[in-house]
């Protein structure tokens, strides 16, 4: 006998049938419901709870004998188990503690539905506060391992599942498969199998609630794989998807049980510590993470193995007492914060960061609020050949302020680096620069020999891996015809880290194949100054200020500046020395050869206007004193 049969011959009461509804009328009700349900659009079936919500909704309106229909997701990752949805009066609200949702997976290996009475008294414990308006319940499984599923329909009176049948319902277990299988794609990342962002938000809403209970700690986390994008430059996408997949295998094996690991996007990936003790073995736990990752060996085994380093942000419930929102947002700030702070690290959230964020924030509108009321201007500030003529002026950014005066971009260098402002300020500044060095070329005023004067310009790392800068290089050049492309000259800050060094490089000698000059700022504040010199087409170095500012007194920053400047010559490029500002300083330079110099000790930066006056007044003064 069928396992359906047995259960009607066991639920069969004479007499039980509800008077003046025939078995064939339900039967054809409940068949039009699961139409209705297969000719749901697409779009809606596919996000799984709409088509269940359906099949609820639709049971309880086709039968007055349906007191209600209501469906359980089983999560292991849930303490207590309550409904996703529910209809009809009067429809359960029960908890469902661990041990029995252990029988209802028991239940749903086998396929099998279970019938009950209400008054059975060998049913499961949550029966009785489960009975709503129903006499008698069946429980229909659907679904497979990990993700599984369990209908639930109570009819009003006894007798109504012997006299329909089960077999009618038993098609909706189908439909529960394919809505589960639609959930899991809508719920796992493709490639890797791991949860999603929006599987991982609903374990962090659980597991949030799961530690106010217990009086735990919870650790919320963003992983950033470091330099990953060179993976897929170097090798392929197809070899940085088989990178992915292997990290996410060997970080699960990280994993305490009940902890998540979740892919969020790209390198990306989240992670939830549940049930943590103290803030020490959470610290502890990331340490451990991050030494895991950079012992791992991936790629195929006949080629190079990759090291690869990861970055990541902390957050901890309920230290930080936020939504699950917020969290990821404070979890995210404190990836950003290790990232700057040179990437194979971990931080922590806390009020400074918060406040940092906020500032980031302010910096920003200021600096967007200004560019749009044309309240931004460049002063120049003069490069000097030691002992010799001007050679050039480096434009610098300032902001027209209504209380605070005019602003240097110390006071907001939160926003120079920061998305698509980052790209828009770099335009203007590249275009008002263009326009005074060809202003200065028709007023006469030039370089030694002719040559014009050179206007160095700051282009931040965003901007430069933008697409659209190499464009807008070539429409202000074309834009300013009298313009020689040698009289403008890209800084950038090897201090800064750069996301695509590949592309930052191709993108450097496509300006140099447009007659630009390619200066590379703030030089040996980095941790590979050299290497910079071999991968980018520089022309100029320009030694940091901070070595510069204390050499008179400390031999070793002395040391450094005249081994850049030795090195410099040897490598034919022109060095800069930045931030002179005393007579001290520009003695000790004068014995390391060939310099220019820019700072106090010959001028602050000053509004355009006045740069060509104070040209003529420095020549003048040299001439008198040869």
């Amino acid at each position: 006998m069928a396992d359906d049969e047995l259960l009607l011959d066991t639920a069969s009461e004479p007499g039980a049938a509800l008077d003046g509804c025939a078995p064939e009328a339900e039967r054809l009700a409940i068949l039009q419901v699961l139409l209705d349900v297969l000719a749901l659009p697409l779009a809606l079936g596919a996000r799984a709870g709409p088509l269940l919500r359906r099949i609820c909704t639709g049971l309880v309106a086709a039968s007055p004998a349906i007191a209600f229909a209501y469906y359980f997701i089983l999560d292991e990752h849930a303490d207590a188990l309550r409904p996703e949805f529910s209809a009809g009066e009067g429809a359960p609200d029960p908890r469902i503690m661990w041990e029995d949702a252990g029988l209802l997976r028991a239940m749903a290996r086998t396929r099998c539905p279970r019938f009950y009475r209400i008054d059975d008294p060998d049913g499961p414990a949550w029966l009785a506060s489960a009975a709503g308006g129903a006499a008698e319940i069946v429980l229909f499984p659907f679904g497979a391992a990990p993700t599984q599923g369990v209908g639930v329909i109570g009819a009003r009176k006894s007798g109504f599942f012997a006299r329909v049948g089960l077999q009618p319902f038993l098609a909706f277990t189908n439909l529960g498969d394919i809505a589960l299988t639609l959930r899991t794609m809508a719920l796992r990342d493709p490639l890797t199998g791991l949860p999603n962002r929006a599987l991982f938000l609903d374990r962090l809403i659980h597991a949030r609630a799961h530690t106010r209970r217990t009086e735990r700690l919870l650790g919320v986390a963003l992983l950033d794989l470091d330099g990953f994008k060179l993976v897929n430059d170097r090798d392929g996408h197809a070899a940085g998807d088989a990178v992915l997949r292997q990290i996410a295998g060997t970080l699960r094996s990280f994993l305490r049980p009940g902890d998540t690991l979740a892919r969020t996007g790209g390198d990306e990936f989240a992670l939830l510590f549940v049930d943590v003790s103290c803030l020490a073995d959470i610290e502890a736990l990331c340490e451990r993470l991050l030494t895991f990752v950079r012992q791992m060996a991936l790629g195929p085994r006949d080629t190079p193995r990759l090291v690869i380093t990861a970055s990541l942000g902390l957050t901890v419930f309920p230290f930080d007492d936020s939504d699950a929102d917020t969290l990821m947002r404070h979890a995210d700030l404190a990836l950003y914060a290790a990232k700057a702070a040179g990437r194979d690290q971990y931080r922590v959230h806390n009020l400074e960061l918060e406040e940092a964020a906020r500032e980031g924030l302010r910096q920003r509108e200021m600096v967007k609020a200004a560019l749009v009321e044309n309240r931004l201007t460049l002063h120049y500030q003069p490069v000097v050949r030691l002992d010799g003529p001007v050679v050039g002026a480096e434009a610098l950014l300032r902001l027209h302020h209504a209380e605070r005066g005019l602003l240097t971009p110390d006071t907001f260098a939160g926003a120079l680096d920061s998305g698509a402002l980052a790209s828009d300020l770099g335009r203007y500044v590249l275009e008002a620069a263009a326009s005074r060095a060809e202003a200065w070329i028709q007023e006469g005023v030039h370089a030694p020999y002719g040559m014009p004067l050179r206007v160095a310009v700051n282009v931040s790392p965003t901007y430069l891996l933008d697409p659209a800068f190499l464009l807008d290089v070539r429409t202000i050049l074309a834009r300013h015809p009298h313009l020689e492309a040698s009289a403008l000259e890209i800084e950038i800050t090897e201090s800064v880290p750069v996301r695509d060094m590949v592309f930052f490089h191709e993108t450097l000698l496509a300006c140099r194949r447009l007659g630009l000059r390619v200066a590379l700022d703030d030089f040996g504040t980095g941790s590979a100054s050299l290497s910079y010199l071999q991968k980018l087409p520089a022309q100029t170095i320009k030694i940091d200020r901070g070595f510069v500012r204390d050499m008179g007194h400390d031999p070793k920053d002395y040391a450094i500046v005249s081994a850049v400047a030795h090195a410099g010559h040897l490598l034919g490029l022109e060095v800069v020395a930045e931030g002179v500002e005393t007579r001290e300083q520009l003695e000790l330079l004068r014995g390391l050869g060939d310099l220019c110099v820019q700072g106090y000790a010959i001028a602050r930066a000053m509004p355009a206007d006045d740069f060509p006056g104070w040209c003529r007044t420095y020549e003048g003064r040299r001439e008198r004193d040869r």
